[in-house]
């Protein structure tokens, strides 16, 4: 099953989506996000920006590589000032990534984009977990596995494509794999690849947020300013 996806590579169409994400609701998280990239953190690039808009029900592909500067500086229909920029560093609009870490130093340090509002999976399901369990942290294929909520067959396509973009990165340099994701047009399965993570983000969400602590919670949000905040340093990555 293919993820549907709506490809954003014009400022118009930029300038059309920053208006229907500015309208969601804030009480409780609608956008999950995810980067690619070429050796994704401050000495890459970032090519892709994926947005699953939850209440929408649909994944937006913002392509930087065709974009550029404009990613960030196109203005909403109607909305002076609102940017994507201005949308990613907004507080009050939450944000849910997976492992925040690298995505939010390509971001600061590539196109000054201090994001705001994060909440990071990765925490969250860590603190979800027993006391004696918490000493390391999964990444997302195990979590998505573990907590997914996938059909067998669902599960099987994931893995698919799963296995695709990962021996694109183990039969060579990661770093030139990277460059797969600046090559337009975009093939198809790389485009599945880029996407489908983040359409299942708000399962894991929806389940971690049931069962975590509040004084866990509080935990996950200093740990998300820490791993932003280090974004500032140069001695960072």
């Amino acid at each position: 099953m293919a993820y549907e996806y709506t490809l954003i590579d014009t400022p118009q169409a930029l300038s059309s989506l920053l208006s229907k994400l500015y309208e969601l609701e804030r009480t409780r998280p609608a956008l999950f996000i995810d980067l690619e990239g070429y050796d994704l953190c401050r000495h890459g690039r970032i090519a892709l920006i994926t947005i699953h808009a939850s209440p929408l029900a649909m994944t937006y592909l913002v392509d930087v590589t065709t974009l550029g500067e404009a990613s960030f500086t196109t203005e909403g229909e109607n909305l002076p000032g609102k940017t994507l920029k201005s949308l990613l560093e907004d507080k009050e609009i939450p944000k849910v990534l997976f492992d925040c870490r690298n995505d939010s130093d390509a971001l600061y340090n590539l196109y000054k984009v201090d994001m705001g509002g994060v909440i990071d999976l990765q925490l969250m399901e860590l603190a979800t977990r027993k006391r004696r369990q918490r000493a390391y942290v999964n990444g997302l294929a195990r979590t998505i596995k573990d907590y997914g909520g996938l059909s067998p067959e669902a599960l099987a396509e994931w893995e698919e494509i799963k296995t695709y973009g990962k021996k694109i990165f183990d039969t060579g340099d990661p770093e030139t794999a990277g460059l797969l994701f600046e090559e337009r047009p975009l093939e198809e399965k790389l485009v599945q690849y880029s996407i489908q993570d983040a359409t299942l983000l708000p399962v894991l969400y929806d389940t971690f947020d049931k069962v975590i602590e509040p004084s866990w919670r509080k935990k996950v949000e200093n740990e998300v300013f820490i791993s932003i905040f280090m974004a500032f340093f140069s001695a960072w990555h």
